[in-house]
């Protein structure tokens, strides 16, 4: 008798598993054939909007390298896409009120800050609050008559000449704050263009082919990521196959005094890439070079940052001598090989060169 009731409590526990189990399988088919939400969900006052605002004010304009991003790859570990692009890339806030109240202009130049301009980076951008979105919505637009306007930043007399026809403009930059950065991510202006899904935008062009753009920048006061991806009927023209950021460092502007075999001179540089050619007592043409990047740690475990003046063979990865300071150092200097230079920290860049 108790054997018989053990096994029949048994067996109504193993109807009772495969029911529960049964209606596990149920659950997850039908939640398989809903759309669940993936990923957090933002929720910001018109105060924490205006500080979005602020901080983007504030933090995006000045000029940016990639140089400690390339550095890193050519000595310590190349990507197996290789290395990304070398991009210099200027952002200004400027007064153009027949646009709006917050608007900024950018260019890329490719591998320095006299390096030549990279075709159709010249944009204007508007950023505005949407509370209806909770977001701070910025639009970009290529610059119409380009040539005109190149080192806008440096050109206030041009400024109120800048036009921005808004209504084209098929995607928005929608920012928000995540933590102690903020963050701008892609988004149709419209559902119909939202169809790729969050951080995308998708529309068809005049010419009727299918456009997929996908993005994300990530803003700090001293960086700034820039992941971009857009391609054309499922051809992709811009951004990389392994979908990595580009990443750019805040450049500071120092002075340096140069003196070497073909005599002394000063040059406006940079520290995130900026260099030079020197020449040393036997005759060698060498370069030098002015870095602040985080390199591999002296102790062996990570990555130190650390403000670096070096002398290699010109375009040569090999470094032939290295002075060290700290990352936000006033000063730096070399000396060696007969070549002696001496760099200081300036107040503010002057204009770009003109290329």
């Amino acid at each position: 008798m108790a054997k018989r009731e053990a096994s029949d409590t048994m067996r109504d526990s193993v109807k009772a598993l495969h029911r529960g189990a049964f209606a596990m399988v149920l659950s997850i088919l039908t939640l398989a054939g809903t759309p669940v939400a993936a990923g957090p969900a933002y929720d910001f006052d018109r105060k924490e909007l205006e500080s979005i605002l602020d901080d983007l004010a504030a933090w995006w304009p000045g000029e940016w390298s990639s140089e400690p991003q390339n550095y890193y790859e050519r000595t310590v570990r190349m990507p197996a896409e290789g290395e990304h692009e070398p991009w210099y890339r200027t952002f200004a806030r400027i007064d153009a009120p027949q646009i709006g109240t917050h608007v900024f202009y950018g260019q890329i130049n490719i591998g320095g800050r006299d390096g030549p301009l990279y075709t159709r980076s010249q944009v204007i951008y508007k950023a505005t609050i949407d509370e209806s979105r909770g977001v701070v919505l910025v639009r970009g637009q290529v610059l119409a008559d380009a040539d005109k306007f190149v080192n806008l930043q440096d050109r206030p007399e041009l400024w109120k000449q800048v036009t921005m026809r808004e209504e084209v403009i098929n995607c928005d930059f929608i920012w928000r704050r995540d933590g102690e950065q903020i963050v701008g991510v892609l988004d149709g202006r419209d559902e119909p263009r939202r169809t790729g899904g969050p951080g995308t935008c998708t529309f068809v062009s005049t010419t009727g082919k299918r456009f997929f753009a996908d993005a994300e920048w990530t803003l700090t006061p001293d960086t700034l990521w820039l992941y971009d991806i857009n391609d054309m009927d499922g051809q992709r023209f811009i951004g990389r196959k392994d979908r990595t950021h580009n990443r750019l460092y805040r450049a500071r502007p120092y002075r340096c005094s140069v003196a070497d075999a073909a005599g002394t001179r000063v040059v406006a540089s940079y520290d995130r890439g900026g260099s030079g050619e020197v020449k040393g007592s036997d005759g060698r043409a060498l370069q030098w070079t002015l870095l602040r990047a985080h390199y591999p740690a002296a102790d062996g475990f990570g990555l130190d940052e650390e403000l670096r003046l070096t002398l290699q063979e010109p375009e040569g990865a090999q470094v032939l001598e290295t002075a060290k300071a700290a990352p936000k150092a006033d000063r730096i200097s070399l000396a060696a090989r007969g070549i002696q230079v001496n760099c200081a920290r300036e107040a503010k860049f002057g204009p770009l060169p003109t290329t």
